[in-house]
Formats: structure tokens, sequence, C-alpha cells
């Protein structure tokens, strides 16, 4: 469909309109708010948590360690040979009592 207006105009594309169409069609930046705000991994990892999602689950979503997902939650393991001597330890003071 093309319109015309006292035979100048036409309601077809040119390609000046076409190249500029484009350029108001390039995806816009998302601007930065006010009310924006940055979230610590620590806080995410928190969230996460609290939403029910275990820490492998969380440390896929957020692509970090596990381990980095059981500091911030707390729950870091602790090395084993380290756990022995804490065993040893504890056994040592219960006997002597």
């Amino acid at each position: 469909m093309s319109l015309s207006i006292s035979g100048t105009l036409s309601a077809q594309p040119t390609a000046a309109t076409t190249a500029a169409a484009a350029a108001t069609r390039q995806t816009p930046t998302k601007p930065v708010s006010a009310d924006t705000a940055s979230v610590s991994q620590s806080a995410q990892v928190s969230q996460l948590s609290l939403q029910g999602q275990s820490p492998s689950q969380i440390a896929a979503s957020l692509g970090i360690p596990v381990s980095s997902v059981d500091l911030d939650l707390g729950i870091a393991t602790v090395a084993s040979n380290s756990t022995a001597a804490g065993a040893a330890a504890l056994t040592r003071s219960t006997s002597a009592a």
C-alpha cells in the first residue's frame, strides 16, 4: 500500500528512513535507578537458602564453589585430619574424668 500526498511523498520506506528506524529500535540499555541496590554474594546465598535451595543448587545458580556457599551459610566442613585429632582429644578428656 502506498499513500501519496500531492504526488511527492510516498508511504514506502526509503533507505534513510529504514536506517533511522533501525537506529531507534536498538536494544535500549537499562537505566540505572536510584532505588536499585546491589546484593552481596552472602546475602544472595542466604536468600536462596531461605527459599529452600540446597548448597549445591545455590552454588550452581550463582556460579560459585559449594565450599563458598558452605562458608556463607556457616556450615563449612572441617578437614578430616582435624576431625580425627579433635575426636582423639575428646576421647582423652572424657576418659580422664
